[in-house]
């Protein structure tokens, strides 16, 4: 796509994937659909507004649309961030004329019509289209006879292939059955809550939020559960506590520490995160125990050294 723009330097630009944008879904996002008005209805993404101005492609025609949206849906909380896709790049003459609503859009967008320009930080594309969104989570379109049930519910982040992170409200049958969560790990004060499908393997860690809390204990055996059911049984695994902020963050920043082979520091991998699910924040002792879990491990294969504590076997 072509963004030759006039924009402020304290606006970014880039390109996003399927599941990031899906990330962002949960959050109160500013999302404009370029596609026809005809497509929009037929189905569209959760939380998304038709921004298709045609045959009338201005500046004015866009800050029209867009005050018609702040008037019927309120302006989104995250008016930092705008998120914006298209059809995918198949027919030459709509892909052409969504390029050009694009180009007013961003012109609007950083302008001072857009009464949102001073907040605005990032702009995210969305390259992949609509259509393999939607062939990936068609039950956050409009079009699925889940959608409305779906659109109402908390949804985990995603981290990396067969890896979610959530919240307590994520451990939900609908979510659990959308995303294929066959395994989910969860920390609580209080005991495991109980899930209907008995085609889900569970492990649950009652511990709390606190500085007290060992987690340096926890973080080999929650690994070698995670790996196991991803790379031996071909799962797909929920982690989770009550917010999804704190001990389940550390959790999975530990696992990634250990897997990911670009990710050899604490801040590399808690970043790494940070970008999947905005709102984690390991309270201070948990970053503390995992510098001393990241100095555990052996960097070259990223396996972990022999800890004589941990007795646990998988």
């Amino acid at each position: 796509m072509s963004l030759d723009i006039c924009k402020p330097s304290n606006v970014t630009i880039s390109a996003i994937p399927i599941k990031d944008l899906y990330n962002h879904l949960y959050w109160d996002q500013c999302i404009y659909d370029l596609r026809s008005k005809e497509d929009y209805i037929k189905s569209h993404i959760c939380r998304a507004h038709n921004m298709n101005p045609s045959p009338v492609i201005t500046v004015d025609a866009i800050a029209d649309i867009d005050a018609q949206i702040d008037s019927e849906y309120g302006r989104a909380e995250q008016s930092s961030e705008v998120f914006i896709y298209t059809d995918a790049e198949t027919h030459y003459e709509n892909y052409q004329l969504q390029l050009r609503i694009l180009n007013i859009l961003l012109s609007y967008l950083t302008s001072a019509r857009n009464h949102s320009n001073k907040s605005l930080k990032q702009i995210y594309t969305f390259i992949d289209g609509y259509e393999n969104f939607h062939s990936t989570f068609p039950f956050l379109c409009s079009d699925s006879a889940y959608f409305h049930e779906c659109s109402l519910l908390v949804w985990p982040s995603y981290v990396r292939p067969n890896l979610y992170l959530g919240s307590a409200m994520c451990r939900n049958e609908t979510v659990i059955a959308m995303l294929n969560i066959t395994h989910i790990m969860s920390f609580s004060e209080y005991n495991e809550n109980e899930i209907k499908s008995t085609n889900i393997t569970t492990l649950h860690w009652q511990l709390s939020d606190s500085r007290s809390t060992n987690l340096l204990s926890v973080f080999p055996s929650a690994i070698a559960w995670i790996s196991k059911a991803i790379n031996d049984e071909n799962g797909t695994v929920l982690v989770h506590c009550d917010q999804g902020v704190s001990r389940s963050a550390s959790v999975v920043i530990a696992y990634l520490l250990h897997s990911n082979t670009n990710l050899c520091t604490v801040e590399a991998a808690f970043n790494y995160l940070k970008l999947k699910r905005s709102v984690i924040r390991p309270n201070a002792s948990f970053l503390q125990q995992l510098e001393e879990f990241s100095s555990t491990i052996d960097i070259k294969d990223k396996t972990i050294k022999p800890n004589k504590e941990d007795s646990t076997v998988f």
